[in-house]
Parts: C-alpha cells; structure tokens; sequence
C-alpha cells in the first residue's frame, strides 16, 4: 500500500511538470468515459433495470395473429371465453383505450383513459390506495358508471380531497361513482392500439362491460394481458392458448378461422423495439471510448519515449522493471480515474440533454437517471481504461535500454521499430474505429434522407389539428350529431384566415390502424386462404384537402353525401390496385354485411393517394372513409383539421371558441401543428441519426489529433534526416508530400479495416436503415476519401514544419 502510495504521489507530481498535458488527455478521457456513461445510463433505465412491477418476469401480452395481421387485438368474448377457460395464468384482463372528457367543474378537460376488465391491477401487482378495485358485476352494462383515478389527477383536479370516494364526478356528461384512486407508484404498462406511452400517462380507467351479441365475434379491440401461474412456462402457456382458440373455433368457425394466438413477455412488448437503437448507440459509444484510448496510449508512449534518461537512471539506481511497469500503470491509472471523475459531470448533463432528446413515445423514459449503478459502471470503465491504454507505454518503460539511454536520453534518436510499429497500429486503429462510426452516421444520414424523401401523402404544411368527443349522453340521437358537425363546419370556415376545414375520425401517422375485414365486394371474390380487408375512417367535406390529400379519380366527399343521399366511400389507391386491380374502381360497389341487401351497398366516388401508417412503412395499407355522416356506426371522438393562409399558430384559441360557441362543455384537445404531428413520426430515425453523428465527428476528431500526434513526433525525431535531405536540395514540396503521404498510407490502412469492421456488423445496423443497404457502396466511398483527407489535413503542419527544416540548425543540434 505504501509503495502505491508513493507511486500515486510521484505520477501527481510528474503530470502537475506537464499541466497541458495532463489537461489533453484527462479532458479527452472525460468526454468519452462521459459519454459512455450516459448511454449506459438510458441503457440501464430502459433495458437493464426490472419493470416496476412484482415479478414482472410471470406477465404477458396476448395478441392475435393472421396471415394478413401481424399482430391483432382479441375481440372481447373470445378474451371473456379465454379468461374462464385457462389454466395456464393466474389473472386475465382486457384493455382498451377511452378517452373521457371530464366537465362539470371548471373548463372541460380531456382525459387520457382506459376501459379494463376486472383483475387488471392484480395482474400488476398493484391495488387503490383508497377504495377498491373493478369486480366483474361492475363489467355488466347497468353497473359499469363506476371510475378510479390516477394520483396525478386526484392530486391536481381534486386538490387531493380526502372524501373522494362515493363522490360522483361528470364524465362524458354522466354521472360515474369514483370507487378507488391508485398509488402514484403504478405505471401504465404500454399498449398498442390508440397507444398511450408507458408511465404515469393514464388519468381514469373504467370498466369494460361486455354489451352485444356475443355470437359477434368480428371485432377486434381489446388488447390482452396475463400473468403466468407459478411452475409455468412460456411454452406451456402458448399451448393452453392454442388450445382455447381451437376449441373456440369450433364454437364460432366463421369469426376464428385463420387466427392463431400469440403469447409475448411484457418487458419484450414494453422495450423490444428500442433495443436495437440503444445497442447500435451503445456500439458507438463504446468505439469513441476505445479511439480515445487509442489516443490516450499514443500520448504515453511518445512521453514515455521522450522519458528513456529518466527511466535509464531509475533502473541505474536499482529500480526494477516491474516498478517501472509499475509507476507507468500509476500514471495511466490517476489519468483514467480523474477522467472518470470528470466523466459523471459530463454523463449528468449529458442525461439531462438524452431525455430531452428522445422520442414522445420512447419506452421506460422516467427510469433513465445517473444512479448508483451508473457510478459504479464509471469507475470500472475508468480503470479498465486505464489499464487498457496504460499497459503499452507501461512495458516500453519496462524494457529501458540503461546504456542507450544513459548515453542520449533518447534525445536525437529515433524510436526503436517496434515502438514505431506500436504507435502507427494505434493510428491504424483509430482511423479504423471512426471510419466504421462514420460508415454508421452515413448510411443513417442517407436513411433519414430517404425518409424525408418520401412522398407523406399530405401536405402539413400551414395546418393546425385539433380533437374534440361527443358524449352519447348529450348527442343521442344521429340528427343531434349532423347538426352539431354541420353547425362546427360552418363555423371553422368561418374564421378569417382560415382556407378551408375539415373533420375526421382520425390523422395520418397517429397511430390509427383499426382495421375491417370480411368485407363483401360486388363481382369480385378474395384470393384463397384471405379475405378483403382494410384500414377504416370517416371524414367530412372538407376533410381532405385541409390535409391536403390528393385526389387520384372521381371525386371527394361534398355537402349532398349525407343521411339522406345514396351511400358512398372514397378509398385509396393501395385499396383500389388490391380489389380492384387494373380496372377503375370509380363505381365500384362494397358492403359490410355477408349477405347485403340494395340499401347496404356504398358505392366508390373517390380514389385518393396513398398514405402510409407511417414514413418508414413499406408501403400503404387498403384504407377507405365513409363520410361522416353516413358512417354506420358511432364513433367517440374526431380530430379537426383546419388548413390557414398564413401562420396557423393563432387559430387555436379561435378553434377553441367556434366550438364552446357550440357546446361549452366539449373539451378541446392536442391543439397542435400538423407540422409537429409529422414531425414525430421522424424523432426515432433523427435521434439515432443526431447521437451517432454527434460521436462520429467526435471519432473523427480524435482519430485526427492521433494522426497529428504521430506525424509531429515522427518529424520531430526525424530532424537530422531532413536537415540532410534539405541540405543536398530536397524541395520542400517533395519532402511535405512525403510526410502527408506517411500519414494517407495510415488512413487508408485504417480506412480498409473500418470498412471491413462496418460490412461484418451491417446486419445489426439494417434494422434501423429505410431504403439503403448496410453495405451502399456510395457510403463506404465517400468515408473513404473523408478519412483520407482528414489524414492529410492532420499531418499537413508537421509536413510543412519537416520541409522547412534549417539544415545548420539540424545538424547543429545532433
């Protein structure tokens, strides 16, 4: 311990001779232990850390799925049937989202709410704090005006009242009964379908109540989820599911043909697909870490040549080698560990700057901290660091010629070949290390570009949206509806500086995707083994070309397609070219029911363009619109689309008073740009694309101050042989493109191992590239001459200082 002591001493002291330094390499050690840290520190959030629910290992999403789909939501009397049924899970519960718009106190407020069966919380592990939870007599149609709420929302609209409990709140101008309000400490766990991100998000959940015909089994809304029973396994429980489904088969053959359940563990639905961003995030990082100790050991090993007399008298007066190993591992050491200490400061911001930068719907977000685990992962990456980039100029002090160092102290002579070989493998791979993080940044960068590229399908240039609901309580009757939406039409259009306004079920890249299938079309029969399907919604006159949706054939909606008038529907192309192939589809004829009638029949008016779920899909789903007044069934709630002359940013408080003009009781929600909505649908491929550009230039610039490092300390001992080659006529010229040239020849070593190292991990970077290969020989191209010119801009000063070299000075000085 003492002898540690008194190393760690004398390594303070020898660095505090050389503060400039000390302070390169320490504040390089920072930034990329720093940084390292930070990933690590979302890594750990998102990924490493358990979900906050006990044993959260035994719960389990449920999904359908089909030929057609993917991954599909359960209609509810196949989730009841299930639930009675199995034997494989200790709990079964549904959810679906209801937003509720909460009135009677203060201004309407939209809330973010869902309709779950009873034994959700259970499966959670979780109960209210006050009151109780749903039993399944609240799931019957009568009994269901019942509500718990979140903490937030009892905290913040009910000022935490005590006696809230029994009390009767107005939701969806009805009276509900407040049952429970739940702990602050239980999560919303994610789902799909009108998706709510995980966390504290949900303000009021409501019980499910199975209303209908249960021999209807058509619909799917209502997402699954479970908890194992203790002994059991993940394959055991598929096989009960496949069990049940068969047998419900048989019960309801026309509703289950072709759908196979799908069992999947919560934490794999929760965080699965981020995963691939954080390990490609984590990749890089980790290069930038290894070329900063590239660095880091090129620095040491040209001081620890410049230190041979010193090491050469030590060793005189008795020092062995392994005490000079020894100190040298001492200085490598205190550098790393005061990096690292420097580092946590860097990863506390760099958090901060990550969570403000990451996508609205990243998984886990409120779990990303610099914690005790991430301080612990700071020291062990410090040392291992510091050893890592100490160990090279550690055994070069180790191995100290005593008499060729007594004699010139390594002043004047050039380092032996093997320590020459060692500094240049170094530069080889930093060069090599960022080429590959470049390669990374280039084909996301050409990815992002792709995407942007794409045709949206809309134009949300100068739109601001909106979203309001109707409560059945108020708007019972269909002519209360058409009134109220003819009364809103008017009045939106009516604002000065609006250009037109529209109102529809849903917007584009939202996240909508409620499917129809089975549906009848007339003189067509679907392929073998599928039937017709498509994405549903219901839109107004105005609808599309507030969005700016172009129409391909016919026409789009107007004023006459209403209740009274023959029913219609406008469709995409994607669903014209699917049914109807080659031929035109304007007046072509679809029905709903198995058997239609002449009155069930809607006829084709309009094909529009297509427009994707979202800008990276591979292409656009089947999708029509029946005008919203002909929709056949109720909806819930529309958003409005409202297209301005100019800066559509002052209409929202207008579009807020034509509608309380109306009903003072709506609430109106997600007032926002069109633009921003958009623009969302970009923040995962711009936040991969930001941080891994961010570390490649990082990369660039370490591989850059190597390169100039070695060069500099090349020409440096070189002088004699450039003061000679000066002095018998070398033109400066000849002897820069020399030196330049020493360094192209390191980059373009380094150069062909990045692109080797980039073509043997491109599979793992694919899933995040849209339109572009892993291997897109434009790409590898253009990172190749960037490194080779960055070598050649690096070494151009110690080129241009050898070619100026004063041959007297030279040979004076040897």
């Amino acid at each position: 311990m003492d002898n540690l002591l008194r190393d760690l001493q004398y390594a303070v002291r020898n660095l505090a001779r050389s503060p400039g330094f000390a302070a390169v390499i320490v504040l390089t050690m920072a930034l990329s232990i720093g940084a390292n840290s930070a990933i690590f520190s979302v890594i750990d959030g998102v990924l490493l850390r358990p979900l906050p629910y006990p044993h959260a290992d035994r719960i389990v999403r449920i999904f359908f799925r089909s030929a057609s789909f993917r991954k599909f939501p359960m209609n509810p009397f196949d989730l009841r049937d299930m639930r009675a049924r199995n034997r494989a899970f200790a709990g079964f519960a549904g959810l679906t989202r209801t937003d509720r718009q909460l009135s009677g106190a203060g201004e309407p407020q939209r809330l973010a709410g869902f309709r779950i069966t009873a034994g959700y919380f259970r499966i959670l592990g979780a109960a209210p704090a006050r009151g109780r939870e749903f039993t399944t007599n609240d799931e019957l149609p009568r009994n269901g005006n019942v509500v718990i709420l979140s903490d937030g929302l009892w905290r913040g609209r009910f000022a935490a009242d005590s006696g809230i409990v029994g009390r009767k709140i107005i939701l969806d101008a009805e009276p509900f009964t407040v049952i429970g309000v739940m702990p602050p400490t239980v999560p919303h766990p994610g789902n799909d379908y009108h998706s709510v991100a995980d966390g504290d998000t949900v303000d009021v959940w409501t019980p499910f109540t199975y209303e209908g015909d249960g021999r209807n089994r058509g619909s799917h809304y209502v997402e699954a989820i479970a908890r194992l029973n203790d002994g059991i396994t993940l394959a055991q429980a598929q096989d009960d599911l496949d069990a049940m489904t068969a047998q419900l088969a048989r019960e309801h053959p026309s509703a289950m043909e072709g759908w196979h359940p799908w069992l999947v563990p919560l934490y794999q639905e929760m965080v699965g697909s981020s995963r691939p961003l954080l390990l490609v995030l984590l990749g890089a990082v980790g290069l930038v870490l290894l070329i900063a100790c590239a660095n880091a050991a090129n620095l040491l090993l040209s001081r620890a040549t410049a230190r041979q007399r010193e090491f050469a008298v030590r060793a005189a007066l008795g020092a062995g080698r392994s005490r000079l190993v020894r100190q040298m591992l001492a200085e490598s050491l205190l550098i790393s560990v005061a990096g690292g200490g420097l580092g946590l400061f860097v990863a506390i911001g760099g958090v901060a700057a990550l969570r403000s930068l990451l996508p609205a719907n990243f998984p886990r977000v409120e779990s990303i901290h610099v914690n005790a685990g991430v301080f612990a992962f700071t020291l062990v990456i410090a040392l291992a660091t510091g050893i890592l980039f100490g160990l090279a100029p550690a055994f070069q002090a180790g191995r100290t010629d005593l008499h060729q160092g007594l004699r010139d102290g390594g002043r004047g002579s050039t380092s032996g070949p093997r320590q020459q070989v060692l500094r240049n493998a170094l530069v080889v791979s930093e060069v090599g290390l960022a080429c590959m993080l470049l390669i990374g940044a280039g084909l996301l960068l050409r990815s992002f570009v792709n995407l942007l590229r794409t045709d949206p399908g809309f134009r949300p240039q100068h739109v601001v949206t909106a979203a309001i609901s109707l409560p059945e309580q108020t708007y019972k009757k269909r002519a209360d509806i058409i009134r109220f939406f003819d009364r809103l039409g008017a009045g939106l259009n009516a604002i000065p500086g609006v250009q037109i306004a529209g109102i529809g079920t849903d917007l584009p890249w939202t996240g909508y995707d409620e499917n129809l299938g089975g549906l009848t079309v007339e003189g067509r029969q679907p392929p073998p083994h599928r039937e017709f399907h498509a994405r549903y919604h219901a839109a107004d006159a105005g609808y599309f070309q507030a969005l700016g949706v172009p129409l391909v054939r016919g026409r789009f909606f107007d004023a006459h397609d209403n209740q009274d008038s023959r029913r219609v529907l406008v469709i995409n192309r994607a669903m014209a070219r699917d049914i109807w192939g080659a031929d035109d589809a304007i007046g072509g004829r679809i029905s709903f029911d198995d058997h239609p009638q002449e009155k069930d029949w809607f006829t084709v008016v309009g094909v529009v363009g297509d427009i994707k779920d979202h800008p990276n899909s591979q292409s656009a789903q089947p999708a029509f619109w029946w005008p919203i007044l002909q929709m056949p069934w109720g909806f819930a709630g529309v958003s409005l689309a409202v297209r301005a002359e100019g800066d559509p940013a002052r209409l929202a408080a207008l579009i807020r008073d034509a509608v309380h003009q109306l009903d003072f009781n709506l609430a109106v929600a997600d007032i926002r740009l069109m633009d921003d909505v958009a623009g969302a649908a970009f923040s995962t491929p711009r936040f991969g694309l930001f941080l891994v550009g961010l570390f490649g230039l990082l990369a660039v610039t370490l591989a850059a101050v190597g390169i100039y490092g070695v060069i500099a300390y090349s020409v440096s001992r070189r002088t004699q042989e450039f003061g000679l080659r000066v002095a018998l006529g070398a033109r400066p010229r000849n002897l820069t493109g020399h030196v330049m040239g020493q360094a192209v020849k390191l980059a373009a070593a380094g150069t062909a191992l990045g692109i080797a190292g980039a073509l043997m991990l491109g599979r793992i970077l694919a899933t995040l590239l849209y339109h572009v290969s892993a291997a897109d020989p434009l790409t590898l191209a253009l990172v190749a001459l960037a490194a080779i010119a960055v070598a050649g801009i690096a070494s151009y000063i110690p080129a241009r200082r050898a070619a100026h070299t004063d041959p007297m000075t030279a040979l004076r000085a040897e």
